[in-house]
């Protein structure tokens, strides 16, 4: 049951996220046709929302070896050396979101460091700026799991 649960947690994260952004993007436009008066807040937690959703919605599609690829040159490669292609891809994404991981945590210290609040709330900044590195941790992490699947992977499959 944990294993499932760990396994399928961005799916979960990213559903939860998609709901609250429904409901409360719901709310104000209701809000702005019967009371004429708009949130202010509803934009600042949908577009942080939505960037933590889109981070994991790539771990997902990665997890799930979906994104895309250009096939043009591996499919004139023999069958054997595709594998150590998609290794070479897999060890590039490790690498950019290993970058992109770092740059979120010393943006996150930096919003400690210096107190950032959000306009709209006045939440410290660095609970939104968490989306960044989360988002790159489980990416590296599903990259190194789509690597570790396609290079156990048997001949032929």
């Amino acid at each position: 049951m944990l294993r499932k649960f760990l396994n399928n947690i961005e799916e979960y994260i990213i559903g939860i996220g998609l709901l609250i952004m429904a409901t409360i993007n719901f709310a104000n436009v209701v809000s702005r046709y019967l009371l004429h008066a708009s949130w202010a807040f509803t934009e600042e937690i949908t577009t942080n929302l939505f960037v933590l959703t889109s981070l994991l919605g790539a771990a997902v599609a990665a997890k799930r070896g979906s994104h895309l690829g250009l096939s043009v040159f591996t499919d004139f490669i023999p069958k054997k050396y595709q594998k150590f292609v998609t290794l070479f891809s897999v060890i590039c994404a490790v690498i950019l979101f290993s970058m992109l991981f770092r740059y979120g945590i010393n943006m996150v210290q930096s919003q400690m460091r210096f107190r950032q609040t959000s306009p709209a709330l006045g939440w410290p900044e660095w609970i939104f700026g968490m989306a960044v590195p989360i988002g790159a941790f489980s990416l590296i992490v599903r990259f190194i799991q789509l690597g570790v699947m396609e290079f156990m992977k048997k001949e032929g499959n």
